[in-house]
């Protein structure tokens, strides 16, 4: 409510759209000319306004960044469109919600003025609408043209395991379902292990050809308490502090990321809440991490909330370039390349509860464009809203002037 407010008082102090002009006739609605002064003057108002709301939109929502976790961004909703989502690598979660704003923006101005200028529309009249449909095109095509040269690499088959249950027994019969194919690594959402049970994983090739990474629980309801990383040579256990965290709770709790090395590649389980922590996920990639695997809870507020999580933990990997497994109940749970592709999904095979997909690791070093620059393009879309306050001020200011020296 406050970034809408702070953003709405703006935007009504320096955005003008054009008025209607008083003496205008209704033309017949017959091709027209674009060689037409007012109508290119006001797209270009249009355009002008689009790009000032847009960027006052997108700074204070990286601002907000700033004091809390950023998520639900604007540019969210346009994870369905994958060309338009590579975007995200070169700007950041600041470049689609720009897009998104940008584009409303002009559409609610071509809606206005059909009402305001009833009759003939030239070339001239929808340059504003023209100029944003090719850019967007032009963003789309660079997208689709990123996703068909991603760079080769070794590919890791993942088998994701979502059951609606902790029994050890039905997850270890699970995975021997599919011990024949070639499966890497191992991804329990949450096992309860007995006394005996971690020499019993050999049948499946675990701790010898295969790893496996299974969220640990102790309690009867199935609460993920830590993780538990089983890889060839090397045994690992992390347990979450007992205290309890909301997802996208404002500040960041320190935490020691415990990474592990397998097939060559550096993992980092995320548990809970940490998988709603966009500074945590910055820093495992700054560590040179490849691949992200989340172990979630379902949220309180049903499958939308888990879907919510999802949603921004996804727009994050892809800003950062890395794949991730997202693992959660058996009716949300994904794996995900580096570009944001569903390899496979629970919604994509209703009532599946494995999933079985092939992952391409980055390099250790090899970073998008935002990885490297970081949040350049909001502090661009705030300079441009300071140098438009400014500069309006200025212009009232000498109006005012004028008028009284007159």
């Amino acid at each position: 409510m406050l970034l809408g407010g702070i953003w709405g008082i703006f935007v009504g102090l320096f955005v003008q759209l054009p008025a209607k002009s008083g003496n205008q006739q209704i033309s017949p609605i017959l091709p027209g000319y674009s060689f037409n002064s007012a109508a290119w003057t006001k797209s270009t108002s249009h355009l002008r306004a689009a790009l000032v709301t847009a960027s006052a939109w997108t700074v204070l929502e990286w601002g907000r960044g700033v004091l809390i976790p950023e998520w639900n961004a604007v540019g969210t909703v346009l994870q369905a469109n994958l060309p338009l989502f590579q975007t995200a690598t070169i700007t950041g979660v600041s470049g689609l919600s720009f897009l998104v704003v940008f584009a409303n923006v002009i559409a609610l101005a071509a809606v206005r003025r059909i009402f305001l200028e009833p009759g003939r529309m030239t070339w001239a009249s929808r340059f504003d609408v023209t100029a944003t449909l090719g850019v967007i095109f032009v963003a789309a095509l660079a997208g689709f043209w990123s996703l068909q040269h991603q760079p080769a690499s070794e590919q890791i088959k993942i088998g994701l395991f979502c059951p609606d249950t902790t029994d050890f027994e039905r997850l270890l019969e699970l995975s021997e379902g599919v011990n024949g194919k070639g499966i890497d690594l191992f991804v329990w959402r949450s096992v309860r292990f007995g006394q005996g049970d971690y020499t019993r994983l050999g049948t499946v090739s675990i701790g010898k050809a295969s790893g496996l990474v299974a969220g640990m629980t102790s309690a009867e309801n199935g609460a993920l308490n830590g993780a538990s990383i089983i890889i060839p040579g090397a045994v690992k256990n992390l347990f979450l502090m007992p205290s309890r965290r909301d997802h996208f709770q404002a500040g960041s709790v320190g935490r020691t990321l415990n990474p592990f090395l397998f097939k060559d590649t550096s993992w980092i389980p995320l548990v809970n809440w940490e998988a709603g922590d966009p500074l945590l996920v910055q820093a495992a990639v700054k560590k040179q991490i490849q691949v992200i695997v989340a172990l979630v809870d379902p949220l309180p507020g049903g499958p939308g909330s888990t879907e919510q999580l999802f949603s921004n933990l996804r727009l994050w990997s892809v800003s950062l370039g890395r794949p991730m497994i997202f693992a959660s109940a058996k009716n949300f749970a994904a794996i995900v390349s580096r570009s944001g592709k569903l390899v496979a999904a629970a919604r994509l095979t209703p009532g599946t509860e494995v999933l079985i997909g092939s992952v391409e690791a980055p390099a250790p070093f090899d970073s998008t464009l935002y990885g490297r620059y970081g949040d350049w393009f909001a502090v661009a879309c705030g300079a441009i809203a300071i140098v438009t306050g400014i500069s309006e001020r200025l212009r009232r200011f000498h109006e005012k002037s004028g008028r009284v020296s007159a």
